[in-house]
């Protein structure tokens, strides 16, 4: 019992549990005002969108943790959403069989990012911001911008069906996900050779690690995951839209940089990704209760960004934080431990 008292302090002592507290406290606040935030209905709607941005999240996440970053996640989750509809509209073909086909269309895309960075060493902001351009131009050369209509019902029912009329498919499929990605960084090698690139690239070279082979699987897991999630949003709306994912990209870097993960790479988890999500999306939710102008949403998402950029800034940079706390108490002699 102690010891899981003690974990759960420690949880709360860091990033991930001081945003989950965060969150906790906007909704009881606008529970108070609303009285509407803690309705089933709205809690339902709420974890389903979030669900969304926080499986790009994750693959977001996986490529932070190497010191890297994916712009392109949305571009990947809209082509394999654009595919499973072509393969179910078009070819009439099984929409089980159509999802995993698109599903694992993103493995590619993504390894096409993960070797250009780390075969051929180029930035990955540049790369990925390149491949972003591409992918999102071929999905408007295939559609001329127009919808795909007509998908199976049963796709709609798989990911927007509810469990016990509360519960949304998506956030079982996200928390299953959540929890294998878990194992995976915390229990086996491959998660080890992740923190270590991210930690000391120099250092995990010279210990033997393969970090060219674990950055093409890194970016490899990050187009997995966005095709996932764009596959599902295009099976809930039972069409595709161009524009499907267009808000991921940043709402996958907000995610993951709330929740706690290091921009310089090294230190984060996807239990903290999926607290960064619902706070982005209790903060949407809230604006919309408030009925506050929906304009105002990005204006505060930004500001919060922000504020974890500089909280991670000054956590993980010692000559900053030391600066930063010279101008606090310029008068006081400052230790860093």
């Amino acid at each position: 019992m102690d010891k899981l008292m003690n974990k759960i302090i420690k949880f709360f002592k860091t990033t991930a549990g001081m945003v989950l507290i965060v969150t906790l406290l906007v909704g009881v606040a606008v529970q108070i005002i609303t009285g509407n935030f803690f309705s089933a209905y709205n809690i339902s709607t709420l974890t389903r969108a979030a669900s969304f941005v926080i499986l790009v999240g994750f693959g977001q996440t996986i490529v932070l943790l190497t010191g890297g970053i994916d712009l392109s996640v949305a571009a990947i989750g809209s082509v394999c959403g654009m595919v499973n509809a072509i393969f179910m509209v078009r070819y009439g073909m099984n929409p089980y069989f159509a999802i995993l086909l698109s599903t694992l269309m993103g493995i590619p895309l993504g390894a096409i990012n993960g070797l250009l960075i780390a075969k051929l060493k180029l930035t990955p902001f540049i790369v990925t911001l390149a491949t972003m351009e591409i992918f999102q131009g071929f999905v408007y050369v295939v559609t001329k911008g127009m919808p795909i209509t007509g998908m199976s019902d049963a796709a709609g029912k798989l990911a927007d069906g509810v469990i016990g009329g509360i519960l949304p498919n998506i956030v079982v499929m996200m928390v299953i996900i959540c929890i294998l990605l878990t194992i995976m960084l915390t229990r086996m090698r491959l998660g080890r050779y992740i923190y270590a690139l991210g930690g000391n690239r120099n250092c995990a070279k010279i210990v033997g690690i393969p970090t060219e082979r674990v950055e093409i699987i890194v970016y490899c897991f990050s187009g997995l995951l966005s095709a996932f999630a764009g596959v599902m949003m295009s099976c809930k709306l039972e069409s595709f839209q161009a524009t499907i994912g267009e808000s991921w990209q940043m709402g996958s870097i907000t995610a993951a940089v709330l929740g706690g993960t290091s921009m310089l790479g090294g230190f984060g988890s996807v239990v903290g990704t999926i607290m960064g999500g619902l706070l982005t999306g209790v903060i949407s939710t809230c604006i919309t209760l408030l009925r506050i102008s929906s304009y105002w949403e990005t204006i505060v998402t930004g500001v919060v960004v922000l504020i974890a950029i500089f909280i991670d800034a000054v956590k993980d940079n010692e000559a900053f934080r030391e600066k930063f706390y010279r101008k606090l108490k310029p008068n006081k002699k400052i230790t860093i431990s």
